[in-house]
C-alpha cells in the first residue's frame, strides 16, 4: 500500500509542479531546448547513466523499453526520485555558486502476461535555468551604469507508456511511446538604476509539444555457469515538434509596466526530436559484479536546424559502469549493499559563435552508488553522489562544476501472488 500512496501522490500533483526543477543554472542552456536531461533511473544514475544493455526484474529501467520483460511475473515495481546539490561557476576571475533541487522522476512497472510488461512513468527532457548579468558606463553620461540582466526558467517535461515482450528465450523487444509538453521562458532586462528611467525587458516564451518514439532490444546469453553477456540496442526516430513562440517587450518604472509589442510565431516542424541511436554491452558475474558500457549518438544537427543564435550539431554521450554486491544472501546490511561507480561524458548539441567559427563545450563525470535494502528485502533506497565538469572549447567562456545528491526510492511490491490458506 505504500507504493499506491506515493503513486496517488505523485500524479495528484498540480500540472505546474510536474517534473518541474531548477536542476541547472547553466548559462548554455539559454541555447537550444535547453540542457538535456538523461532518461535513466537510480541505478543507472550511479553506474555513469549506462542502461541500454541492463535487465533486472528489480528496477525499472526506461533507458531501453526491452529491459521491462525482465520483471517477475508477480511484481509491481515503482520507483521515485529527487536531488539536491550545489553548482559553482568560473569565468576568468569571476566565480559564483547557486543551489540546486529537482524532483527526478516517478516510473512504474508490472507484468500483464508470462511474456509482457508495462512501464508508465514522467520525466524531465530538457531544463532551463540561469541567471547572470553585467554593468556598462552608459555612453555620453558620467559615472551612470546601466545593467543587463539575463533570466530563464522552465522545462520539458516528457511522459510515457511503454510495452515490452520476450518471443523467445534470451530475446526481447520494447517499445516506449513518449508525449513531450512544457513551456521555455528567457528573459532579457535593461535596467538604467534609476526611478525615473523607463526599463526595457524582452521577454521570450518557448512552448513545444509533440510525441516521442524509443525502441530496443535485448538478446542475453549464459556461458560458464554463472557469467552472462547482454547485448542491447535502442533507436529513436526523429519526429516533428509542434512549437509557439511569444515575443513581448515590456517599458517598466517604479510604478508601472508597459507591453510595447508582442509576437506570436507557430510552427510544426522548426523543432524536431532526435534520430538517436544507441548500443550497450552488460556482463554480469553471480550477481556480485555488474560491468556495463552505453554509447549514443544524437542526430541533433538536422532536428535544430536553421536557428538565428546558435548552431546544433550531432552529440556522443558515453557511459561506463560497474556494480558489486558482497553477497545477496547475508545477514549484514553492509554485504548485501549494492556499491555502484561510473563514468560519462559527452559533447554539447549546440554552438555558439565565437571568432567567426562556432563552439561549444564538453562534459565529464563520476559518480558512486549504493543500493540499501530496505527490511522486505524486496524495495530499495538508492543514493547517488555524482560530480559533473563543463568546460568550454573557448576557454574564456563559463566553466561549470556540479555536485549532486540523488535519493530515490524503489517499491518493490508483490501484487499478483496468490493467496494460499492452508
Amino acid at each position: 500500500m505504500s507504493a499506491l500512496l506515493v503513486l496517488a501522490l505523485t500524479f495528484a500533483l498540480p500540472h505546474g509542479m510536474r517534473a518541474q526543477s531548477n536542476s541547472t543554472e547553466s548559462p548554455y542552456s539559454r541555447f537550444g531546448i535547453g540542457e538535456l536531461s538523461q532518461k535513466t533511473a537510480g541505478v543507472s544514475r550511479g553506474m555513469g547513466n549506462v542502461g541500454i544493455a541492463l535487465r533486472s526484474d528489480r528496477f525499472v529501467n526506461p533507458k531501453n523499453p526491452a529491459s521491462y520483460a525482465a520483471v517477475d511475473s508477480q511484481t509491481f515495481i515503482f520507483d521515485f526520485s529527487a536531488s539536491a546539490g550545489t553548482s559553482w561557476f568560473v569565468e576568468g576571475s569571476n566565480k559564483d555558486a547557486r543551489l540546486l533541487g529537482n524532483f527526478e522522476y516517478a516510473t512504474m512497472l508490472f507484468p500483464v502476461a508470462p511474456w509482457m510488461a508495462v512501464s508508465a512513468g514522467l520525466m524531465p527532457f530538457s531544463t532551463v535555468g540561469y541567471r547572470f548579468g553585467s554593468s556598462q558606463e552608459i555612453e555620453g553620461a558620467t559615472n551612470k551604469q546601466y545593467t543587463t540582466l539575463y533570466q530563464g526558467s522552465g522545462n520539458i517535461s516528457e511522459v510515457y507508456l511503454g510495452v515490452s515482450f520476450d518471443p523467445i528465450k534470451n530475446l526481447s523487444f520494447g517499445v516506449n511511446g513518449s508525449y513531450l509538453f512544457g513551456t521555455l521562458v528567457n528573459r532579457r532586462l535593461v535596467d538604467f538604476n534609476s526611478t525615473t528611467a523607463n526599463n526595457l525587458t524582452n521577454i521570450g516564451a518557448l512552448s513545444l509539444h509533440g510525441f516521442k518514439l524509443d525502441a530496443g532490444m535485448q538478446y542475453a546469453v549464459s556461458f560458464a555457469k554463472e557469467h552472462s553477456l547482454t547485448v542491447g540496442v535502442t533507436y529513436s526516430p526523429s519526429l516533428p515538434l509542434a512549437s509557439r513562440l511569444v515575443s513581448q517587450k515590456l517599458l517598466s518604472s517604479s510604478s508601472s509596466a508597459t507591453p510595447q509589442q508582442a509576437d506570436t510565431i507557430t510552427s510544426n516542424n522548426s523543432y524536431h526530436t532526435p534520430n538517436a541511436f544507441g548500443l550497450g554491452l552488460a556482463y554480469q558475474w553471480n550477481n556480485k559484479l555488474l560491468l556495463a558500457a552505453d554509447v549514443q549518438y544524437n542526430m541533433w544537427q538536422k532536428a535544430l536546424s536553421g536557428q538565428p543564435h546558435y548552431q546544433a550539431r550531432d552529440q556522443w554521450q558515453i557511459g561506463l559502469g560497474a556494480t558489486y554486491t558482497p553477497s545477496e544472501v547475508a545477514r549484514s546490511i553492509w554485504q548485501r549493499m549494492e556499491y555502484r561507480f561510473g563514468l560519462s561524458a559527452e559533447n554539447s548539441y549546440i554552438t555558439l559563435p565565437s571568432n567567426l567559427a562556432y563552439k561549444g563545450y564538453m562534459k565529464g563525470g563520476v559518480s558512486f552508488g549504493l543500493g540499501i535494502p530496505m527490511v522486505d528485502r524486496r524495495s530499495w533506497v538508492d543514493l547517488t553522489f555524482d560530480y559533473n565538469h563543463l568546460f568550454p572549447q573557448e576557454t574564456s567562456w563559463v566553466h561549470e562544476n556540479y555536485f549532486r545528491i540523488t535519493l530515490g526510492l524503489r517499491f518493490n511490491e508483490a501484487w499478483f501472488r496468490k493467496i494460499r490458506l492452508d
